[in-house]
């Protein structure tokens, strides 16, 4: 009898010690968020890899996978079909375009204060200027279709004959010293001088090309119904790009060479270089705190530039195609 009373007591303590902890709160589920990039993993897209790598999103509560892009990828239409939340969009074109479709999406950031787009031409061939590429061959790929060359066929006079397909490999253009080659400031640029041209470049940005580029957009139905996720999301990629510039970029980048098999540690090096030299992220209305930013004045400069060359329609208001709801402080 005295054995089971010690039992019974010692069981009555235990329980009642377990009744005097506090008890463990179950951590909140993690929001799943997938986002779509414009092309394969790269330096371009390291606020995004960084702030995963970093947890950033994680401490705002979602679970932030990024699905790279490559040749195929549409994020337009998919995003307008409502088959993904979120993608990047290249650039302020496409956002106009999708506005004036009535697809209900909306930019919601800019890292990208400008478009790294470039044209590269040999060096020594009398080549001064967009203007005097006009009857030259030009090698673009065919999302360029879709977003800054119907805007050079208007403002420079380029035409369909000039084009030549771009299928992502230099040795077409390396071989004839007359033709142009599109590219990324940050990208094509190293592989030709790695090849054993140094090549002269026009920044489409210095150009008159004044859009955002590397934009963040969502579905409406998240920015109405889930407002929270929006602004969770801008934040932490806003922290990733700000860590990826100024601090160590090493996080972001073993992510990104894992992604992406092709990438090399010296082409990241020299892509976060021009992106921090030319003021890619980091310049105009956006600071250091306010990486993403985006003004109503520029959107209607571009839209009203779009006008003027017949690519958007004059009734359509830009405000439909972006929102300035999460970049508050």
């Amino acid at each position: 009898m005295k054995q089971l009373f010690l039992a019974l007591f010692a069981a009555a303590a235990t329980f009642a010690a377990q009744a005097a902890e506090p008890q463990q709160t179950q951590p909140a589920r993690l929001r799943p968020v997938t986002f779509y990039t414009d092309w394969k993993a790269q330096a371009e897209h390291g606020g995004f890899y960084q702030a995963v790598a970093l947890g950033l999103y994680e401490k705002r509560g979602l679970k932030v996978t990024i699905r790279a892009g490559g040749p195929q990828s549409d994020n337009t239409r998919l995003l307008a079909a409502g088959a993904i939340e979120t993608g990047m969009l290249s650039n302020s074109f496409q956002a106009l375009n999708l506005a004036a479709k009535g697809a209900n999406v909306k930019v919601v950031m800019a890292p990208f204060q400008k478009d790294p787009q470039v044209l590269m031409v040999h060096p020594g061939t009398g080549v001064n200027s967009l203007a005097d590429l006009k009857g030259r061959p030009i090698y673009v790929a065919d999302a360029a279709l879709g977003s800054y060359w119907p805007w050079l066929q208007r403002k420079f006079g380029f035409t369909g004959a000039q084009m030549r397909k771009y299928a992502y490999s230099l040795l077409p253009w390396l071989r004839n010293k007359q033709a142009a080659q599109e590219g990324y400031l940050s990208s094509e640029p190293f592989t030709a001088a790695k090849a054993g041209v140094k090549p002269q470049l026009f920044l489409l940005a210095d150009n008159g090309w004044t859009g955002y580029a590397a934009m963040v957009a969502f579905r409406g139905e998240v920015i109405e119904k889930e407002p929270e996720v929006v602004r969770a999301f801008v934040e932490a990629t806003r922290e990733g790009w700000r860590s990826y510039l100024t601090d160590d970029p090493a996080p972001g980048n073993r992510l990104i060479l894992k992604d992406n098999p092709e990438m090399t540690p010296e082409l990241l090096a020299y892509a976060r270089g021009k992106m921090i030299e030319h003021g890619v992220v980091i310049s105009g209305d956006a600071t250091a705190a306010s990486i993403g930013t985006m003004t109503p004045a520029r959107w209607q400069a571009f839209h009203k530039d779009m006008v003027s060359l017949k690519l958007i329609p004059a009734a359509l208001d830009p405000k439909k195609a972006y929102t300035l709801d999460f970049l508050k402080p």
